[in-house]
């Protein structure tokens, strides 16, 4: 445990108490709203969803809750994730991060609502993408998540849309409007490892799916192993040709590792991995070698360029958050040596940030964002992680 840490954490949940947008029963925070080129315009209020909204907030402030023992932020975050249901009431169900699909997975994590009925369990399976984020794949994840229903349906919507290749199957994008941007996709956001990861879920729950669930799993990390590239140690980012190696959440090391680190948690509970289970420990601890370096290439490069060689802070999405929850996890799967290291890469980096939180770099390179994939939601879930992480779930699989 360090003074460092807790500072930071406590001025982080300070932050985001003092931006609350509250009027008794609207509760919320204002986000960034992008232009066309990607780059933030203006902040805007009246998002509820995961990813950047309401929800997402409140799904943070009630594990911070929990390992701040204080009933205040509690509080805050059922009357936030109240408002957010309200708002999604009547919408459809879609991907994960920005539908109601995540609101009702948010609340009911939280404990607002003790059962979210039969309208996500009996959700259309009518999404055109398939992807975590935006995608069928996000509805199979809440599914088995929230509900008792049969996952059944979605799993052999997922089935039906995959594309097979001699190494597995993946999934394009039906939405895309020229062939690079149809390409499949790695990691957790919006390729494979979201997929999978799904699945996963679905195959250890529901017993009626694990016959299209558990091969359609195998084939997909196969399909993503086989890119691989044991010299870098990493998984390219197909969105372009020059995509690089990342470790990001979205797009990279940090999403398809905690995917995979919650796939051998699952195996533990009796999931059957199957002939993929070795390769799927070996490309585990890959990741974690690969979030550890970028958080040590960080660590080493703020002493001379301060804040200036963290281009998306602490968060989740675009940041060093996912890296640090990573190492987390592998301490959990029996190797503390990680949360010691991850929480001395933490201190360096805190370190290096202005004192003000809202001043910290954000995942839309923006000050002021309390979202949780993209803004300090996010990266106090980090730092509490890393000092109750008995008590704080894991952000990069909202489990």
């Amino acid at each position: 445990m360090t003074s460092v840490l807790e500072t930071a954490l406590d001025g982080c949940i300070d932050a985001i108490v003092s931006t609350v947008i509250d009027s008794g029963d609207r509760v919320g925070w204002l986000s960034w709203e992008l232009d066309t080129q990607g780059m933030p315009a203006r902040m805007v209020g009246g998002r509820a969803n995961l990813y950047d909204g309401d929800a997402g907030v409140a799904w943070a402030l009630a594990q911070l809750a929990r390992a701040t023992d204080r009933s205040d932020l509690a509080d805050l975050a059922n009357r936030a994730a109240a408002s957010a249901l309200r708002a999604v009431e009547g919408q459809p169900f879609g991907g994960l991060l920005d539908s109601a699909t995540g609101v009702v997975l948010a609340a009911q994590s939280i404990g607002v609502v003790g059962d979210p009925g039969d309208a996500l369990a009996s959700a259309s399976i009518d999404v055109p993408a398939t992807d975590l984020t935006s995608g069928l794949a996000g509805l199979v994840l809440a599914q088995s998540r929230v509900t008792r229903a049969s996952t059944q349906d979605a799993v052999s919507g997922l089935a039906a849309r995959a594309s097979r290749h001699p190494v597995g199957v993946c999934w394009a994008d039906p939405l895309a409007t020229d062939e690079r941007a149809a390409r499949p996709l790695l990691g957790l956001a919006h390729g494979n490892s979201g997929i999978a990861l799904a699945l996963a879920e679905a195959a250890s729950r529901d017993e009626r799916t694990a016959d299209v669930a558990l091969p359609l799993l195998r084939d997909a990390l196969r399909w993503e192993a086989a890119w691989f590239d044991p010299i870098i140690g990493g998984w390219p980012d197909l969105r372009s040709d020059e995509g690089g190696y990342p470790t990001m959440w979205c797009h990279g090391a940090a999403g398809i590792g905690a995917a995979r680190l919650r796939m051998l948690q699952l195996e533990d509970l009796g999931l059957d991995l199957g002939s993929v289970a070795t390769s799927v420990r070996a490309e585990a601890e890959a990741a974690v070698q690969a979030c550890g370096s970028e958080l040590a290439r960080a660590a080493a490069s703020v002493p001379q360029f301060g804040d200036a060689a963290l281009l998306g802070g602490l968060t989740l999405c675009h940041g060093l958050g996912a890296s640090l929850d990573v190492l987390v996890l592998a301490s959990e799967r029996g190797a503390p040596r990680h949360l010691d290291a991850a929480r001395r890469f933490a201190e360096t980096i805190v370190a290096a940030l202005p004192e003000d939180p809202l001043a910290w770099p954000s995942g839309v390179r923006a000050e002021g964002s309390v979202s949780l994939f993209l803004g300090l939601a996010g990266a106090a879930v980090v730092l509490a992680r890393l000092l109750h992480p008995q008590r704080v779930a894991s952000p990069s699989l909202l489990v």
